[in-house]
């Protein structure tokens, strides 16, 4: 039997946002119950709520934006490997002896063991990549990359665990909530919103698997 599960943050009251994001809201510009003939609702949020994908245009000047990222580096096999610590170093991922077959890499950290409790509000202390962490990535040839918390980097840093990432062509994908999910082959399924010319869009990310 196949087995969906979804890695997905609800953008709903109550989710964290960055920040400096203006957050996210709904409302109606239709209602039945007012006397319109349909319900409309109207949703504004920046493109990095929640779950989403971010291109090289996010980090960098002249990077190529989320529409030129092509589907197929965001659907397919993806590794589920679960790191402990206090940050994902390159020493960590060395430890757990993978390579970039299949070359989709999800990371399982205590940020997800936060998410199934019910996050609250931002908090900038949570499991981040390192530079170096990031750098390894890269030279094994990944081509995403994804972690569980609204940034893959640590908080206050200075953007180059993005732009060593971007640099290097991998896909960057945030915001997953990993809880329950064990260490193994996936498929993934991590297709963004078609937007042109943004440097990130929110997506709906599933793991595929067959259960017994």
């Amino acid at each position: 039997m196949i087995r969906v599960r979804d890695i997905s943050l609800a953008i709903e009251p109550g989710l964290p946002t960055w920040p400096t994001s203006e957050g996210f809201r709904v409302r109606s510009s239709m209602r039945i119950a007012a006397g319109d003939s349909a319900n409309v609702s109207v949703l504004e949020m920046d493109v990095h709520t929640g779950t989403h994908v971010e291109s090289a245009l996010h980090f960098l000047e002249n990077g190529a934006p989320i529409d030129s990222i092509p589907v197929e580096q965001l659907v397919g096999p993806a590794r589920v490997v679960h790191v402990d610590g206090e940050a994902v170093t390159a020493a960590a991922l060395e430890a757990l002896r993978i390579d970039a077959d299949p070359p989709r890499l999800l990371i399982r950290t205590t940020n997800s063991d936060r998410w199934a409790k019910g996050w609250g509000q931002f908090d900038p202390v949570y499991v981040a990549l390192t530079t170096d962490a990031a750098q390894w990535i890269v030279e094994r040839e990944f081509r995403l990359v994804g972690l569980d918390h609204l940034s893959i980097q640590q908080y206050g840093s200075d953007g180059e665990t993005h732009r060593v990432l971007l640099r290097g062509g991998v896909a960057i994908l945030e915001g997953l909530n990993l809880a329950g999910v064990e260490a193994g082959v996936y498929t993934l399924v991590a297709a963004p919103i078609r937007l042109i010319g943004t440097e990130a869009a929110p997506t709906r990310a599933l793991l595929i698997d067959q259960a017994p």
